[in-house]
């Protein structure tokens, strides 16, 4: 008997210690909120309400619109989309930043939002041609074998390394996305045990031996592992300002889905921006939802540490549960009230690290540029162009060509915007970027007609931001971001402050996440 009780114990004690190791922080946000759909509403009465509309509470508010929720979306902003959205100047568009977008592959999560819509994907994002010049060369990257064919050339002692790094690193992303086809994505750790239950988790690291290996190192670690080259190992970080770490502080496995997967896959750059936005708050709208612009929500109305509403203005919007698509930092130290928090977890919230943020100037040029690809990386100079009119010639006049430079920039080396000590750096460093990109399209200074300049203020004041942020919070090893249910019972975060992180795909990951979780993770509610 003594035999059998030990040898049960051991078999209870290994299933269930990993799951009870993941899931023992995240046991006081394990609660539900039911809401009920089917009850008569009064006109500022919602099922879910979603603070902000970038593009995680957007995916979040049209999957649950069309699961039967009634949803308002509050925006501050004159319209939607946060980061992914476009803006106008006399004849010109210009993106407001989203030039590479991944999860566009058949078991992508933008893919399945897409399905779940009804949306087509070529109505709204086209293939990039991507070029990077690095040491003095240019490569082109159309696809994965190109990419192989050119880099092996160009190192040949590093052959069957590269093809070797490439081969293990698509094994990793799709097991990464093994078990998507249930709810359109990856889950973290703690939502496999709370979904597939404990079993699942023990098994996973044999069902995805390789995504399993480059979840436990860095993305250094990870190149170390396959190259000798310095030099190759230095191009292959070229898509790090898109993840916003150090290659010795980036997780291998964030790299995957943020950098490697745009060789493995393919980047898509969005027709509008705007468009994609502006169809996921149509989607809502059309199921009975609600989107507001301009409507900044001054506070998230609590009770007894549930949530009870939103205050805007002098308006009051009744709900149980709330979505905050803003920053968390807003979120925690703006608009809930403070005697709501542990004071250890407000600290914790302001020790957050920003992560990069960057200078983006948009011209409008007198220029017929489709004979280029719509995104080139300069990595001897460090700076990005993008040829918008390439993805959607409507983004200029006939002709003519809209382009987007993206250079580095620190938030706390700019002056208060308005002053005159402002707008000099602004301008000069525009100036700067400019003559940049004259190394690859000569003469572009001659035939500016529109000029528009960004800084990480300029994000900051159009998005809320903090620090204008491009990916919320710094996304290195270091960072442990704050998890997606709060300790506030109805209140939620979607957005790039929570996980995975920052980037279209991974906000979209996160809507969808919390879409599930308010329907308790029954695709078919209500």
């Amino acid at each position: 008997m003594l035999i059998v009780f030990g040898i049960t114990i051991s078999v209870i004690f290994s299933l269930k210690a990993p799951a009870y190791f993941v899931t023992k922080e995240f046991k006081r946000y394990n609660w539900s909120v039911e809401a009920d759909t089917q009850k008569p509403k009064g006109e500022d009465e919602y099922d879910v309400i979603i603070v902000g509309s970038g593009i995680g509470g957007l995916t979040c508010g049209a999957l649950l619109s069309k699961r039967g929720y009634k949803v308002l979306v509050l925006e501050q902003h004159y319209q939607v989309g946060g980061y992914c959205s476009s803006f106008k100047r006399k004849n010109f568009v210009f993106n407001a930043g989203v030039e590479n977008v991944s999860g566009l592959w058949k078991r992508g999560p933008i893919a399945f939002l897409l399905k779940e819509l009804g949306l087509k994907k070529d109505g709204f994002f086209v293939r990039n041609r991507m070029r990077f010049i690095f040491k003095g060369k240019e490569i082109n990257v159309n696809n994965l074998e190109e990419l192989i064919k050119s880099l092996s050339e160009m190192f040949p002692e590093e052959r069957e390394n590269i093809r070797a790094f490439f081969d293990e690193a698509k094994k990793a992303y799709e097991e990464c996305y093994k078990d998507a086809d249930v709810y359109g994505t990856p889950l973290p750790a703690e939502l496999i045990v709370k979904v597939f239950g404990a079993r699942k988790l023990l098994d996973y690291p044999k069902e995805h031996t390789h995504f399993y290996d480059w979840s436990n190192k860095t993305f250094a670690q990870k190149l170390d592992d396959h190259f000798r080259s310095k030099d190759l190992r230095e191009f292959l970080c070229a898509l790090l300002p898109h993840f916003g770490a150090e290659p010795d502080k980036a997780p291998a496995n964030g790299m995957l889905a943020a950098c490697i997967s745009y060789f493995l896959y393919g980047g898509y750059s969005p027709k509008k921006a705007q468009k994609f936005a502006d169809s996921l708050k149509e989607f809502i709208e059309k199921s009975n939802g609600k989107v507001l612009v301009r409507h900044k929500v001054d506070k998230i109305l609590t009770e007894g540490r549930k949530v009870k509403g939103v205050k805007v203005g002098d308006k009051i919007f009744r709900s149980p549960v709330a979505v905050s698509n803003a920053n968390a930092k807003t979120t925690f130290l703006e608009l809930v009230p403070g005697n709501n928090l542990d004071k250890g977890f407000v600290d914790y919230i302001k020790s957050l690290k920003m992560s990069p943020s960057c200078l983006m100037v948009s011209l409008g040029a007198d220029m017929e540029l489709s004979d280029y690809p719509t995104t080139i990386h300069n990595l001897d100079d460090n700076y990005a162009l993008i040829i918008s009119s390439n993805t959607d010639p409507t983004f200029a006049p006939e002709g003519k060509a809209s382009i987007m430079l993206l250079g580095d920039a620190n938030y706390h080396d700019f002056p208060e915007r308005g002053t005159k000590e402002y707008l000099e750096k602004k301008n000069k460093l525009a100036e700067i970027l400019i003559q940049k990109a004259e190394q690859i399209i000569p003469n572009l200074s001659k035939h500016i007609i529109v000029q528009d300049v960004a800084t990480p203020k300029t994000f900051e004041r159009y998005t809320s931001m903090p620090e204008g942020a491009l990916y919320s919070f710094d996304q290195s090893i270091e960072t442990k971001r704050p998890y997606f249910k709060t300790s506030i019972k109805g209140l939620y975060l979607a957005g790039a402050s929570t996980f995975p992180g920052g980037g279209i795909e991974p906000v979209v990951i996160s809507g969808i996440i919390c879409a599930n979780d308010i329907c308790n993770w029954d695709v078919e509610a209500p």
